[in-house]
């Protein structure tokens, strides 16, 4: 039985971190080496923890952001393979079970993600996390330019793969974990279990409170893909750059500033006169942006396909 090491990094959830770490010591899955790493919490994570402190390695380090813990998480593991867990998520029993066993089927595919459900903080099952474009398995690192439907905690990756794709990159936050899987996915194949095996804490708070940072880290983690010579058609970085500035529009809808969200639109419509979404939402906010407030509120954008 191959070893699974499982990273959490934490930083100032003590109480949700402890249900985390349960979940991976709950698991039908036995050979697990679990590494929690406190990016510098200021809370009483350290102390809620050390309850597990003889079943998992605790390592404490200087705040630097989820992705420098990870890569110090990957740089301590012993497993074959990486298991990630964001501290306010939930493996499911059968999570490492199902996703050892899909990777030692498929020994050509470098990494495997699943399903999973989004949830409150009650931890109430919302709906599914299950975009149609993740279904597909095999070469996929073209259908993820677009946009990332991999869910973080959904997903386990041989350690080896590491070595050629890289580690997580530090100057990036938000959408680092999306460049981490295109640049897995440019390497390996990529697997999928359609079955919910982790429930995910939805929050956008983050994001909307750095809406132009988002923005910038996207269009930069874009433009970096493309220079490593991506075969795609010509205007094809266009219609991304069109997609981000959706993205953003939808964002300052959700949180009120209706004056970016027209130029946000025009900037989606100049990189890609063919974004009929963009269009549609122009035409609509220009004659009821509260009527378009509400309905992007009640989740009805999730249909626009962004």
């Amino acid at each position: 039985m191959k070893k699974v090491s499982v990273i959490i990094p934490a930083y100032n959830m003590a109480e949700l971190t402890a249900k985390a770490i349960d979940s991976v010591l709950n698991q039908t899955y036995k050979n697990i080496e679990l590494i929690v790493v406190d990016d510098g919490s200021s809370d009483n994570t350290r102390e809620c923890l050390s309850v597990f402190k003889q079943r998992i390695k605790y390592v404490y380090k200087k705040n630097g952001g989820a992705c420098s813990a990870r890569n110090l998480g990957i740089g301590l593991a012993s497993g074959d393979y990486i298991g990630f867990l964001d501290c306010d998520d939930i493996y499911l029993p059968e999570k490492i079970e199902r996703s050892v066993g899909y990777l030692e089927k498929h020994p050509d595919f470098g990494f495997v993600h699943t399903a999973a459900y989004y949830v409150d903080e009650n931890d109430r099952i919302l709906r599914t996390f299950s975009h149609p474009k993740s279904r597909r398995a095999g070469w996929i690192a073209k259908r993820l330019l677009p946009r990332n439907y991999i869910c973080n905690s959904t997903s386990v990756v041989r350690k080896a793969c590491f070595e050629k794709a890289g580690l997580f990159d530090e100057t990036i936050f938000i959408p680092a974990d999306w460049d981490m899987w295109l640049r897995l996915a440019e390497n390996y194949k990529v697997g999928y279990i359609n079955k919910p095996l982790t429930l995910y804490r939805m929050s956008a708070n983050y994001i909307l409170k750095n809406i132009e940072q988002s923005k910038q880290e996207e269009k930069n983690m874009l433009e970096k893909a493309f220079q490593r010579n991506y075969r795609l058609k010509p205007g094809f970085k266009n219609k991304l750059i069109s997609k981000v500035y959706l993205r953003c529009a939808i964002y300052y809808l959700l949180t009120g500033e209706f004056g970016k969200v027209k130029q946000e639109l025009l900037w989606a419509i100049k990189e890609n006169k063919a974004n009929l979404t963009a269009v549609s939402l122009l035409a609509y906010f220009s004659i009821a942006p509260k009527s378009l407030q509400f309905l992007v509120k009640r989740k009805v954008y999730y249909n626009f396909g962004f």
